[in-house]
């Protein structure tokens, strides 16, 4: 959606308090976005993080 944005307004860049947005300008508009939000570490994560570990994580036995 476009607005055009009042005087105060239209200069903001970061937070403005801890409601998950957030302002920045790009390429000369005024940009309004959510913050990103810290993933949870479910077991399927962390089986599959063990996983990739397991299939491509370098050998410390001397080999290169």
């Amino acid at each position: 959606m476009k607005a055009e944005l009042i005087i105060p307004i239209d200069a903001l860049r970061g937070a403005l308090k801890r409601d998950g947005y957030y302002f920045r300008i790009y390429k000369g508009q005024q940009i309004v976005q959510r913050c990103p939000k810290k993933w949870t570490d479910t077991p399927a994560r962390k089986a599959a993080r063990e996983k990739f570990i397991e299939k491509y994580a370098r050998r410390n036995s001397g080999e290169s």
